[in-house]
């Protein structure tokens, strides 16, 4: 499929399509074209051919969730537009979860009539729905603390401070009293060197504080559509 090939250096030039999964299907959801990397995400013999195969046909560490891909390819078909969407869930030997960002859209052919989805992934670390909805992009949640300069309960605190609870919602949250909460907040304070509410979410998000998510609060498993 070379046209389709030299559709992928379109979408994603100066090289990143090295870095996609990169799909296409016809409207029964049967590949028409897979590449390299997606081979090789899913598991599959390098010489394997998944042409006529449908996702729920393949034993890939994703056979479980191949419906929930199905479905946006459904909703991609009916609406005929480009919808995202974020998967997180378990892969390979240690069950470690994984997060991927995928973009699929309508596939046209010559007489601009629709014949299937266009589908590309990539793997990221984590997705915040909050800086998409801001931004329109996707960024990188960190699962380890960005130093050692807090304990754990108080990264515990950050976390729930730089997700806008109060420190009702935040002593509710951990399970503590208001009173535990404002002392975390003064030994805070005074390791960060700083003197307010409006500074240590200055100081936050400066030094990505507010990129770190505790693994008690990561909620993984889902597929979430995005638009």
């Amino acid at each position: 499929m070379r046209s389709l090939e030299r559709e992928w250096n379109v979408i994603c030039p100066s090289g990143n399509a090295l870095f996609l999964a990169q799909i296409a299907k016809d409207k029964e959801f049967r590949f028409i074209y897979a590449n390299r990397v997606f081979i090789k995400v899913n598991q599959l013999p390098k010489d394997f051919d998944v042409i006529g195969y449908s996702e729920k046909e393949l034993l890939t560490p994703f056979h479980d969730v191949a419906h929930l891909f199905e479905e946006h390819d459904s909703k991609v078909l009916k609406h005929m537009q480009r919808i995202s969407a974020i998967g997180i869930y378990p892969v390979g030997k240690g069950k470690q979860f994984r997060s991927y960002f995928y973009n699929k859209f309508p596939l046209m052919d010559e007489n601009n009539q629709c014949i299937g989805v266009v589908s590309h992934a990539r793997e990221i670390e984590y997705f915040a729905m909050a800086h998409y909805i801001k931004h329109h992009m996707v960024t990188p949640v960190k699962f380890k603390p960005p130093n050692d300069i807090l304990k754990d309960k108080e990264w515990g605190v950050i976390f729930l401070f730089c997700c806008g609870l109060s420190n009702k919602d935040i002593a509710v949250k951990m399970g503590i009293s208001c009173r535990i909460v404002e002392k975390y907040f003064e030994d805070i304070y005074e390791k960060l060197s700083v003197g307010s509410v409006m500074e240590l979410r200055l100081f936050c998000k400066e030094n990505g504080y507010d990129l770190y998510v505790p693994a008690r609060y990561y909620k993984p498993m889902g597929y979430f559509l995005l638009n």
